[in-house]
């Protein structure tokens, strides 16, 4: 078993900064999810301490059981139709002027879950439409009726991952499909091209830098504007061991190939993860459709 790299190590979230107690009280007021909590994001602390976090709405079980992901994968509770509102009093009591809302999946709904996404969305626009809103969604099983539900609520950001590459879908992802999350990025952008789509990719499960790049390739030419590139961290001895580690040199190396294959935006780093900076990055974007 590899060695965890001291650069990967990251420290708790301070309990008496006051930052990250104003989001633990709001959070444990309107019964919130994040995902910073569910998946054990490395970045929790820095997030919580500056204000930040992203919501996980629809419960905190999924439906799927990827090997690499640390959601809980027990039967779903049903829907609490009072969440997209209590998401919007949260985003509101944190100043927040722009958030990302993300979900488990859900296949056990009828539209993935599609509606309360829509609702969610709508919901923070009513208490403040300048918040700029990033959802990353699952992949609705490739229907574009559930789709269409999300996009018409107007998020200004679609987030989609690819998580890794082809090869390694059977053995990292075997409920979900390459090709169709490829799909759900194409789509999304031919519905709406000004909007912003993005997706990410973990490195460490045994990809080759040829795959990387192949992927890389793939991302290009469904036009998505923003790609993150994180290490992979085994959350428990159930899921996935790291095959590699990659040097903090080797994501400057990879962020490079991907601007190469014309991906606009490019975040990599060992403990980059899909929110991560999630905002710099969206700035950028528009940044350089202003100069175009």
């Amino acid at each position: 078993m590899l060695r965890l790299p001291e650069y990967l190590k990251t420290g708790i979230a301070q309990a008496d900064n006051p930052m990250n107690k104003k989001i633990r009280n709001i959070l444990n007021e309107y019964h919130l999810n994040t995902v910073c909590d569910s998946a054990r994001c490395p970045n929790k602390k820095e997030c919580y301490c500056s204000g930040t976090a992203t919501f996980m709405i629809m419960g905190n079980t999924c439906t799927r059981n990827c090997k690499f992901c640390n959601i809980d994968t027990q039967l779903p509770m049903p829907l609490n139709k009072d969440e997209p509102e209590n998401i919007a009093k949260a985003v509101n009591e944190l100043n927040l002027n722009y958030c990302v809302i993300t979900s488990v999946t859900r296949d056990d709904l009828d539209d993935g879950g599609a509606s309360h996404f829509a609702s969610t969305i709508k919901q923070i626009k009513k208490v403040n439409p300048k918040i700029t809103v990033e959802v990353l969604t699952p992949d609705f099983k490739g229907s574009r009726d559930a789709l269409n539900i999300v996009l018409d609520a107007g998020p200004d950001i679609f987030n989609h991952n690819i998580e890794t590459v082809k090869r390694l879908y059977p053995v990292a992802r075997e409920m979900a499909d390459y090709e169709q999350s490829l799909f759900v990025l194409d789509y999304a952008k031919r519905q709406m091209p000004e909007l912003v789509t993005k997706t990410g990719i973990m490195t460490g499960l045994g990809e080759t830098r040829e795959e990387l790049v192949e992927t890389f390739r793939n991302i290009a030419s469904v036009d998505a504007d923003i790609l993150t590139i994180g290490q992979y961290i085994r959350p428990s001895k159930k899921h996935l061991e790291v095959v590699k580690y990659y040097e903090p040199e080797e994501f400057e190396e990879l962020r490079a190939r991907a601007l190469q294959v014309n991906i606009r935006s490019c975040i990599a780093a060992p403990l980059v993860r899909s929110s991560y900076m999630a905002k710099k990055a969206y700035d950028e974007i528009i940044r350089l459709r202003r100069v175009d």
